[in-house]
């Protein structure tokens, strides 16, 4: 990773972390319960382990709608992605 990649993504770890701060983004926690969860959507939906885990993550907490660039979140019945 050149500079210019280091500096983008101290400025997007820092952003992420006043989110946090001013309380406007919240950090959910995952339990054994979503991750036994994950294991199920990868084999459902055909997706990798971090997908999968993000996708059980959203359905334990109610999550219907995700912003991604993942297509692959598509395949996902319960979750719809929302365009950006």
């Amino acid at each position: 990773m050149g500079r210019r990649g280091k500096k983008e993504v101290s400025q997007t770890i820092n952003s992420l972390i006043s989110l946090i701060d001013f309380g406007i983004l919240t950090a959910l926690d995952i339990n054994a319960e979503i991750f036994k969860h994950s294991i199920e959507m990868c084999k459902r939906y055909s997706l990798l382990p971090n997908d999968a885990l993000i996708a059980a993550t959203c359905r334990f907490y109610g999550i219907r709608r995700i912003a991604t660039f993942d297509d692959d979140f598509r395949r996902v019945k319960f979750l719809k992605v929302v365009e950006v």
